[in-house]
Parts: C-alpha cells; structure tokens; sequence
C-alpha cells in the first residue's frame, strides 16, 4: 500500500512524499529510520494527476541523469555520505514530486540494507538505462562509484548533446515531407476531382496519365479511411514483431545495416558508443569481460550487439578481444575498427586506443550526417517536385489536346 506523508527532516526542512508500507506501524518505522519527523500519515491519494505523476514509470531524461551523476559524484568526492548527498539532491529538485520520491525511495531502500545500484533498480518512479545501473553495480562493488559517476555523467552529456545535433538536423527535412504529404493529398482529394468534373462534361478520351492521376485521386479519396487503417495496423504489427521477437529485430537492423549510406552511420553509431562507455569502463578498472558486456548494451543495432555479445564469450574462454570478433559468426565490424583494438591489446593501451577511436567515430558521423542531410534535401524536393509535376502535366493533357482539336 502507498502512504503519503509530511513532515520536517533531519536538516529542519519541510519534506512531504510516498512509501510503501503494509500497515501505519511500518510507515512509522521506515520515516524514523530517515530521520523523518512526520506530521501528518495518510493513504489518500493527492490528485487524479498526482497519481498519475507518481504511478506511471517513464524513463528519465538523458540531462537530468547527467546532471544527477555529476552532483552525487561531486558530493561523493568532497567526502560527504551516500545518504547525505542524496539528500542534497533531493532538496535541489524544485518541488519535481517524482524527482523527491525518487531521492526518498533511494535513501528508504539504501536505509534498509541495499546497496545504491539496487535502489536504483527497485525504484518504480524512473526507467533507467540498463548499462548504467549495471555499471554502477560494478564500480560500487570495487569502491570506484564517484569516479564512474564522473565519467558517466560525461558520457551522457555527450549523448545528449549528439541526440539534439540530429534532431535540430532533421527538422528541416521532415517538414519537407509533411508539408509535401499535405500538399499531395490536397491536390489528389480537392484539385483533381474538380477539374475531373469538367473533363467529364466534355467526353473526349483522356491521356493514359491523366486516367491514371485521376484513378489515384478516386482511390484516395474513397478509400483513405481504409488505407490509414492499414498503414496502422501495419505500424502496429511491426511495432510488436520489433519489440517481442528478437529473431525478427535482428533480421530488420541487419537489413538496415547493408542499405547504402544509412548502415555506414549506424555501424559508425554503435561502433563511437561502444568505444565510449568501454573506454570508460576500463579506465575504472572493470575487467574486459565486464566491460563487453555492459558495453553490448548501449548498442542499438542488434546485429552489432550479437556480434560483440558472442565476442565476449570468446574472450572468457582466453581469446582477445579483436581475435574473438574476427571468428565471431554474423555481422562484421569495420577491419579497421578490429586491427586497432589488436594494436592497442598488443601495446597494454587499449583504454586509450578504444577513447582515440570513439572520437574519430563521432566526428566522422557527424559528417556523414552533415553529408546525407545535405543530400537528402535537394532529393526530396526534387521528388516531391516531380510527384507534383507529374500531376499537373496529367490535368494539363486533356486541356492541350482540347484546345488543338
């Protein structure tokens, strides 16, 4: 059961939040052993949008946890307690109610015994990303949290910042593609019927073109209930196949990774990502083994991750790691992305090596990106200017032919 409660906190400042708890007894226990002064228990529910702020999971901002693990490493390092620095946090989070649950969930649990990874994995008011909590579950277990903290703050920063480059990238295009959408199926559901109309009037036989524009538009118009039902239920059905069934998932990002141009980023993608956070990793003293692993699931190609997933078991079995992605089965990797991680095993410097070659990757697929946006433009309008001049010149047609005759 929920119980809500206020109160005043071991600094003297006013608190109010959630637990759970079987009976008030149990309530009362768990706010003494925070520290907790309450004043008021109660099991009402504060609003209809409260409950769903509190109850509804949803994953947690890349800079708001990037900013959260730069604070708690900051506090961590100045020598002050897990507890105490969370509770700082929690007093800086601006009345966010799911942010303050969150904080008192973590100090709740970590009072009962579990360490700071576990809370963060038995909190319900944030999804949080796997590689991280596993990451942290290692670094705390080898004494290294802050440090790690450190460095996964960096690296989600430079996430973010590589995640709003794309977007304010891509929004030039895609409102290319709406506007061309809306302009289409308003020439094909308005425009074309009426001059239909009037070509009708006249019984004279039309252009093979127009008869075909002309085809489209009554489709369009009679039966786009249906195609949007389609389209859909189709979006649906992938939707569900790209969610449940790994096979499938697997087959579609392998796929993708052989198109033209658009493979080549992705690989590069995953291939920046994975040299990141294990570089990271290993600079924090995390076996390699570990470090695959966790690195693996950062990785959105499934194909690449399956490759460096059965990598890492070769590597248990006492192969390096350049050696195991070489006679792994599947998907292959860049030549020059494996012959760098043999030269930096060889040398003792492979930290280093996998940092140069995550910089080098992120600045190419920055141009890549530049590259295909670039030409991607120009193409769209040239499409869409061709869909539109190909139903002009089909009304125009029967206009000309009327005219000579």
């Amino acid at each position: 059961m929920e119980f809500y409660y206020k109160g005043i906190d071991n600094f003297g400042n006013p608190i109010k939040g959630s637990i759970e708890a079987s009976t008030f007894d149990e309530v009362k226990m768990k706010l003494k052993g925070q520290a907790i002064l309450y004043s008021d228990i109660s099991t009402k529910k504060q609003s209809f949008l409260g409950v769903l702020s509190l109850f509804q999971q949803k994953k947690m901002p890349l800079n708001q946890l990037a900013t959260l693990s730069r604070d708690l490493a900051v506090y961590l390092n100045a020598g002050i307690p897990l507890i105490r620095s969370l509770t700082l946090l929690k007093h800086q989070s601006n009345n966010n109610i799911r942010l303050e649950n969150f904080f008192t969930t973590l100090i709740s649990l970590i009072n009962e015994g579990k360490s700071f990874a576990q809370a963060l994995v038995s909190q319900e008011h944030y999804i949080l990303p796997v590689f991280y909590t596993g990451t942290l579950k290692i670094s705390e277990d080898r004494g290294i949290l802050a440090t790690v903290l450190g460095e996964l703050s960096a690296y989600l920063i430079l996430q973010e910042k590589i995640k709003k480059q794309l977007s304010q990238a891509l929004v030039y295009p895609s409102f290319i593609i709406v506007v061309s959408i809306l302009m289409i199926s308003f020439m094909l559901t308005v425009v074309v019927p009426k001059i239909t109309s009037i070509f009708e009037t006249t019984g004279q036989a039309l252009p093979l073109l127009t008869q075909m524009v002309i085809g489209m538009a009554h489709f369009f118009t009679h039966y786009w209930f249906l195609m949007a039902t389609g389209v859909l239920i189709a979006t649906g059905l992938f939707s569900y196949k790209m969610t449940t069934n790994h096979e499938f998932k697997k087959i579609i990002h392998g796929f993708m990774l052989k198109l033209p141009i658009i493979g080549k980023m992705i690989e590069t993608s995953d291939l920046a990502r994975f040299c990141t956070i294990s570089s990271l990793l290993m600079r924090s003293g995390i076996p390699v083994v570990n470090t695959i692993k966790l690195s693996c699931i950062t990785l959105s190609s499934e194909a690449i991750k399956g490759l460096f997933e059965q990598a890492s078991v070769k590597v248990v079995e006492g192969l390096s790691l350049s050696k195991a992605l070489v006679q792994a089965d599947g998907y292959r990797v860049d030549s020059s992305f494996i012959d760098a991680v043999a030269i930096g095993e060889e040398t003792s410097e492979l930290s280093s090596m996998l940092d140069h070659l995550s910089t080098f990757y992120i600045e190419t697929n920055k141009d890549k990106i530049t590259v295909f946006l670039s030409v991607l433009e120009p193409t769209l309008m040239l499409i869409i200017g061709g869909i539109i001049g190909v139903m002009v010149t089909a009304m125009l047609l029967p206009i000309f032919s009327l005219n000579l005759g």
